[in-house]
């Protein structure tokens, strides 16, 4: 399942990427704004019966990335920062997002997403920034995204699985990390790791790092990083270390580093997880 480096890739996204395993819809409006929305699903529930913050990564990073990509057209645009913290945590039906764009900049573009559940009770906010990279003449010039609605549900959806065997997580038993190989489910047309997965990566070495602080289940509420370089190779190691702890939380560092390009860091921040009893869902 691992990219050999150079390998031509499929058209993006296709049916084993995490983008049409989360069976993610979206809609691209006349206004510029752009909407969503992912049904729960049994693997995208923690171990006290709410939705995971990696489950929801994936459609925060998509609609993010649509609108960045129309406002800064024909410009280019790549990632900066992300940012995601939850409120409400539903347990079944639909999350639904509306991303709009809050500053489309000469450098800079940075959208608002507005997370609510089937009743319309807020499930949490996301901000990404992107950085504009003006095309050059030299630089393939592509359309703008298509004002419409897709599904990215696929016939050929792999069989659901656990998350850490989804991504084929290895984890370390001495330190809140853990390591992965590259493979097709998570990288995206660059040959990167997509946004969502990374976001879905950090969340769970933050969880990780709770539970071995707490000593008790614990789920990412907020979560706060920014790329640094494109992970392309592989093997991936993502750690955590705790900043600050308390009865309600840890607050912990997470990192994401390519060991296979001589443990250059590809992501880091901050993200803060909960004793699972300690949120009211």
């Amino acid at each position: 399942m691992a990219r050999e480096p150079g390998a031509p890739r499929r058209r993006y996204p296709h049916p084993r990427s995490i983008l049409c395993y989360s069976r993610l819809v979206h809609e691209l409006h006349e206004d510029g704004t752009v909407s969503g929305s992912m049904p729960i699903l049994g693997d995208h529930l923690d171990v006290g019966g709410r939705v995971r913050m990696g489950a929801i990564t994936p459609l925060a990073d998509l609609l993010a990335g649509l609108l960045g990509a129309r406002a800064a057209h024909p410009d280019w645009t790549a990632t900066l920062d992300f940012k995601l913290h939850l409120d409400h945590l539903p347990h079944e039906g639909r999350i639904h997002g509306t991303c709009r764009p809050l500053r489309v900049g000469n450098n800079t573009v940075l959208s608002e997403n507005r997370l609510v559940d089937d009743e319309g009770r807020p499930v949490g906010v996301a901000h990404v920034t992107f950085s504009r990279l003006p095309r050059r003449d030299d630089t393939p010039q592509t359309p703008p995204p298509k004002v419409g609605r897709t599904e990215l549900t696929h016939a050929e959806e792999e069989t659901r699985l656990p998350p850490d065997q989804y991504y084929g997580i290895r984890l370390d038993p001495l330190e809140a990390a853990f390591e992965l190989d590259h493979h097709e489910r998570i990288y995206n047309s660059f040959g990167s790791i997509q946004g969502g997965a990374m976001g879905a990566l950090l969340d769970r070495v933050a969880t990780l790092c709770g539970e071995r602080v707490l000593q008790v289940p614990t789920r990412t509420v907020d979560l706060h990083f920014s790329y640094l370089a494109p992970a392309t190779t592989g093997p991936f190691r993502a750690q955590a270390q705790p900043l600050r702890v308390e009865d309600t939380g840890v607050l912990s560092t997470v990192e994401l580093i390519d060991l296979g390009r001589d443990g250059r860091q590809c992501a880091v921040g901050t993200a803060r997880a909960v004793p699972i009893h300690h949120v009211v869902g």
